[in-house]
């Protein structure tokens, strides 16, 4: 056996609004059968007239069809006057994983949103 990661999009050039959300049903799950870690990296382009940052939630289900109406755990980013790339880890044991994002200011949207997976799993 051998541990292996397979890099994939998840979330695709999304927009959130401002005081919205990405919409879960946009992202692509992430099937947590086989996980022994999963990363997640975000890339976001705030506005340079935002004053406040997002809120990165990972979402779980045991059919792949219900999520969770509580997230998992969520990972603050900071408002930044640039295009962000941020990085953290989830904690595995669950079937499915989804992601949002959510724009905390309420005056800008945030643009170009991706979303990557990186489930490391024994192969």
């Amino acid at each position: 056996m051998a541990l292996g990661i397979t890099v994939a999009t998840i979330l695709s050039n999304k927009t959130a609004a401002k005081s919205a959300s990405t919409d879960i049903g946009d992202c692509t799950a992430i099937d947590g059968s086989a996980l022994v870690a999963l990363g997640i990296e975000v890339l976001l382009t705030f506005n340079a007239s935002a004053t406040l940052g997002a809120t990165v939630s990972v979402y779980t289900s045991s059919d792949g069809t219900n999520y969770s109406t509580v997230s998992l755990m969520d990972f603050s980013i900071a408002y930044q006057n640039a295009t962000v790339r941020a990085a953290f880890n989830v904690f595995p044991g669950h079937k499915n994983y989804k992601v949002k994002v959510t724009n905390l200011d309420t005056g800008q949207s945030i643009t170009a949103i991706y979303v990557y997976s990186e489930p490391q799993v024994l192969s």
